[in-house]
């Protein structure tokens, strides 16, 4: 597997989980740019051959997701038959994290039969590259998204969560709403009209504290990828999975969505070393969370409970 990474130092994270998955070689690259993935891509897949280019995949990752996207764009576009392999993207883990965060919001739901994401309306609190997928996601899916900007310190808050919501319906044909919410006001406003609300903010920063809930009447899902203190909502524990942390508020904790972020990294990198030439992209990512998930829910049905007839000694 050769990793390009756009950032200035390649991540451990993905090449260690490359080699777990049973990757014989993982060839980082670092700072890549558009030119230098076309260059690499092209020497990689050239020396290997028809025959042995299948046994090649390409991941790009590094944490601006408009540069992965870039980088990726150049990998595939020197592909052509024979000359075609797997590429992963996920910038950051931001992919997987964002189809990880959905696919729990989906289960949680159907579980717990409170219907479907595509009839609720969802808040997303944070614009890095996890509040921008996930935002898509649930936009594809149906949902009414608003997407939040919470920094007080953003001179130009709602200009910038406006150029989101505009960058987010040109690139990826998703509509949602962009709204500027710095206060506590603010988000309670939010918080208010939304059904599933995901915190997806920098980390070590708190987003919802208790004292909100008191004000809250109608059920609400919450779900927080924050797992470095102090977490991003205040009484949601790191292994929390529809826990009740107020009456009728039911969380979702950073290490619950991590579990499957981890498992669902570890599935995409098993299948593209199966896999001749296919795209692992934040869509392909939610179809195997959600396999990952069902396989879950199919478990557990097939647990059975034995009962034991009492001797007569007994």
């Amino acid at each position: 597997m050769f990793y390009l990474d756009t950032d200035e130092k390649a991540s451990p994270f993905d090449i260690c989980i490359a080699y777990d998955t049973g990757y014989d070689a993982v060839i980082p690259y670092e700072n890549v740019k558009p030119g230098d993935a076309k260059r690499i891509a092209q020497d990689a897949l050239f020396s290997r051959g028809p025959k042995a280019v299948k046994h090649t995949c390409f991941f790009v990752g590094g944490k601006d997701a408009e540069k992965a996207e870039e980088v990726f764009k150049a990998v595939k576009g020197t592909m052509f038959q024979p000359f075609k392999s797997s590429i992963i993207v996920d910038p950051g883990g931001a992919y997987t994290t964002a189809a990880a965060v959905v696919a729990k919001m989906e289960k949680a739901l159907e579980s717990n039969k409170l219907g479907q994401l595509k009839d609720k309306t969802c808040a997303v609190f944070g614009t890095g590259s996890v509040g921008q997928i996930a935002s898509i996601l649930l936009a594809k899916l149906g949902s009414d998204v608003i997407i939040a900007s919470i920094n007080p310190e953003r001179k130009d808050g709602q200009e910038h969560i406006e150029n989101v919501a505009r960058l987010l319906a040109k690139e990826h044909g998703a509509k949602v709403k962009g709204v500027f919410a710095p206060t506590r006001a603010d988000k309670l406003d939010l918080i208010q009209k939304a059904d599933v609300i995901l915190c997806a903010g920098t980390r070590g920063i708190r987003i919802i504290d208790k004292e909100l809930f008191n004000e809250l009447k109608l059920m609400k899902v919450i779900v927080d990828i924050n797992a470095v203190p102090p977490l991003g909502v205040e009484g949601l524990e790191l292994k929390d999975d529809m826990k009740e942390i107020a009456h009728g508020i039911f969380g979702i904790g950073a290490l619950a969505v991590g579990d499957v972020k981890y498992r669902l990294e570890r599935e995409i990198l098993r299948e593209a070393r199966l896999e001749k030439d296919e795209i692992y992209n934040y869509n392909s990512a939610l179809l195997l969370a959600r396999k990952i998930l069902q396989k879950e829910i199919s478990l557990s049905k097939l647990a059975l409970t034995l009962s034991y007839k009492p001797s007569k000694r007994d």
